[in-house]
């Protein structure tokens, strides 16, 4: 009988699942002592883990830099295929749960962080209809979740600013309204109409310049002849909406990201232009092998919470005042 991996064959030299799983997390922790202590083993066995699966390879998968790790080329090469690896025993899983009557199995979703407010009330009717699913969602700005995506970290992510680099599907899920707000206190908030003239000269507050919503109003302002010329930064949307509170100034900010509670405090100003019109977007990498949860989670996002975001945004275009997204 014909072996099943034949002598020189790479499968049968490259250890096991559990050395991939070693090497994964010294490559995310970057050390020997950190990887332990997240796997909950001791230094000795991740060390010789190591050791067997480099010398199974035939190739230094490591260097060290003190305490810290540094990958080489091989290092690098089998930590990319080792994601791809897990990826495809999680989908296995998946499929060998449904084959038992039960929807179970991992969901991994990268959100940028102005749409932190909205995702979790977008979300919450599929969690609740699928309860053994384990769900993840990663916030961050723009940049870290674009890494994320270059990386294949996510299933899916929920972006305001499209990625501009090819390989990546970008689907609208509906508009992203930008408004212009300060606190109640502030003079202009009593004023019934407003043009640009009269707010240019005021202190902007802005999201760090990586923002999908400050490279949306930038570029938005450019297009209506306007720009921002005196401004601070602050890289947290809740930040900036305290910092207008404090009086540090005005800022532009999406309108879901405004609750009945601050509503009282804050103030969206009238002027003329506004708002700004930007889009959320359900994005994923083009060609992507989706697991049965990551295709049915996607579905949910374009279907029901597409219209969730539709209800949300006429309500705040009705009323303007904000109402979260609910089922």
């Amino acid at each position: 009988m014909t072996p099943l991996f034949p002598k020189g064959r790479l499968a049968s030299r490259i250890g096991t699942f559990r050395q991939l799983e070693i090497l994964l997390a010294v490559a995310e922790t970057g050390g020997i002592v950190a990887a332990a202590e997240r796997l909950h083993l001791s230094q000795p066995s991740v060390s010789m883990q190591m050791r067997k699966l480099s010398d199974g390879i035939g190739l230094p998968l490591y260097e060290m830099a003190g305490r810290r790790i540094t990958l080489t080329h091989a290092g690098e090469m089998v930590v990319a295929h080792a994601k791809e690896i897990f990826e495809c025993t999680d989908r296995l899983e998946t499929s060998l749960r449904q084959l038992q009557g039960a929807l179970i199995g991992k969901l991994s979703i990268g959100i940028v962080t102005a749409a932190e407010y909205l995702s979790p009330h977008l979300l919450g009717p599929f969690c609740r209809r699928y309860p053994h699913i384990e769900l993840s969602l990663q916030f961050g700005n723009r940049k870290e979740i674009l890494e994320r995506m270059q990386h294949n970290l996510d299933d899916l992510y929920i972006s305001g600013y499209p990625p501009e680099e090819q390989g990546m599907a970008v689907t609208s899920m509906g508009v992203n309204h930008l408004v212009a707000i300060a606190a109640q206190s502030h003079p202009l908030a009593a004023r019934a109409t407003l043009s640009w003239q009269d707010v240019a000269n005021e202190l902007f507050i802005l999201r760090e310049a990586v923002s999908g919503t400050r490279i949306a109003t930038e570029k938005q302002l450019a297009a209506l002849g306007y720009s921002i010329d005196k401004h601070i930064v602050i890289a947290s949307n809740e930040g900036i909406k305290h910092a207008v509170l404090a009086r540090m100034g005005i800022a532009i900010v999406p309108a879901l990201s405004l609750d009945h509670g601050q509503q009282k405090d804050l103030v969206q100003l009238p002027i003329a232009g506004f708002p700004l019109t930007d889009y959320w977007y359900v994005v994923h990498r083009q060609h992507k092998d989706f697991s049965v949860i990551a295709q049915l989670c996607r579905d949910y996002l374009l279907g029901e919470g597409k219209n969730m975001v539709e209800d949300a945004t006429r309500y705040w275009e009705d009323h303007q005042t904000p109402k979260l997204p609910t089922r």
